[in-house]
């Protein structure tokens, strides 16, 4: 048992409380934890991943009561996600994932196969002949999410400057344009956009994700989609591709993976930008019956990634100094739990949360290389995940796992 503590929280934000990923993600807000396999593998941390794991299954419920007690109509319907294989080496990947979760103890009830009928029955995606469903996973509209924590926390007293961007920190101090702001505790949530803070150059680096939404749907198109739950859906490309279908019956799909020179940061996309063409035929080739649909909107924004491609939750307890980030794409539930990991870390509470294989990681310390390296190295990945897919959707199998060998 611990006592309740009383804190004053003050969140500095530098445009205003939703701006980045937080308020312009695919809207999943899901148990997956990217890497969260390199722990699972390691015989010595495997408990505790698991136990991680099995965090993050409950988080996702968490943030569901959160929204429903607050009144956030954040649009959450806890459908759960569908990971789909549509060709038979994605199936193959597909089984072999099974088989894994299996073995690590996890049943029925957090994954569970659907065959060719099924999948289609539920949601049927073009040349879609398996899939596994997770049920651990909500559909959401993510601004609304941000923006109405945001409220909530003023309301209970939480103090939010919004456009205040920081332009250093150091130990019980936090600095500004317009001044300084002193603290007990320091913790850093600014995920790929900090890279701009001294010392967090190479950190986390920003990796932009593309996204794309329709018009409301007819009926007619609607009823192409089979069910009409609202699951997060995606295949097993390389180019890692997610959609949702909206409170409103749109079509929110995306793809990520695009990296600018420099770690830059861009917030603002020409609609006609290429990468938006690449989205939308995308979606369309997961379902052909779309075709002359009207795209409504397009955006891009940036995630952020760590040297290890996973996410971590540090803490210093003697210069109380902290951070979280790194969900590489997946951060909606993750930063829920790794602030709720954090606020027991600056209150020296010792919880389930703090004994898990993300929190203080020996890799924290691992930066980036410095450019040119990481742009060619972000620049050689992606095609090679492109032609990887391409080997699959033609049946090379041997050709894409070669492939698969030499990707990070």
């Amino acid at each position: 048992m611990y006592k309740r503590q009383s804190l004053n929280v003050v969140i500095l934000e530098a445009e205003i409380a939703g701006f980045g990923a937080s308020g312009r993600n695919g809207g999943w807000c899901s148990a997956f934890l990217s890497g969260i396999d390199h722990w699972l593998d390691d015989p010595l941390q495997r408990d505790s991943a698991i136990r991680l794991q099995r965090l993050m299954f409950e988080t996702v419920e968490d943030i569901g009561q959160v929204a429903a007690r607050e009144s956030i109509d954040c649009h959450y319907e806890r459908s759960g996600a569908l990971e789909i294989a549509v060709n038979p080496v994605q199936l193959e990947r597909l089984e072999k994932e099974l088989s894994y979760l299996r073995n690590l103890g996890f049943g029925e009830s957090d994954f569970r196969w659907l065959d060719r009928d099924e999948i289609r029955r539920a949601l049927p995606v073009e040349g879609a002949l398996a899939a596994i469903h997770t049920p651990h996973c909500a559909a959401i509209q993510p601004a609304h999410l941000a923006r109405g924590l945001a409220e909530r926390l003023e309301s209970n007293g939480v103090r939010i400057f919004e456009n205040s961007r920081v332009t250093d920190f150091s130990e019980g101090r936090v600095r500004t344009a317009e001044g300084d702001v002193r603290a007990d505790a320091v913790l850093l949530a600014t995920e790929g956009y900090g890279c701009s803070l001294p010392g967090r150059e190479r950190s986390l680096i920003p990796v932009h994700s593309m996204m794309v939404a329709t018009e409301p749907l007819s009926a007619g198109m609607l009823e192409q989609l089979g069910s009409d739950r609202r699951y997060c859906f995606g295949n097993l490309d390389h180019i890692v591709t997610y959609g949702q279908r909206t409170a409103d019956d749109r079509i929110a799909f995306g793809c990520r993976g695009i990296y600018l020179y420099g770690s830059g940061i861009r917030s603002r996309f020409d609609a006609m930008d290429r990468g938006f063409e690449r989205v939308r035929s995308t979606l369309l080739r997961f379902f052909p019956g779309l075709e002359g649909v009207r795209f409504t909107h397009a955006w891009g924004g940036a995630l952020g990634v760590s040297r290890s491609l996973r996410p971590m939750v540090c803490f210093d307890p003697e210069r109380r100094l902290g951070w979280a980030g790194g969900y590489f794409g997946n951060g909606v539930a993750a930063c829920h739990l790794a602030g709720r990991t954090l606020a027991d870390l600056v209150c020296g509470r010792d919880s389930e949360r703090v004994d898990t294989p993300w929190v203080n990681p020996p890799e924290a310390s691992r930066n980036w290389e410095p450019e040119p390296l990481r742009w060619l190295g972000f620049g050689a990945t992606r095609p090679l995940m492109e032609l990887a897919d391409r080997a699959e959707d033609r049946g090379y199998g041997r050709i894409a796992r070669t492939i698969d060998a030499l990707l990070p």
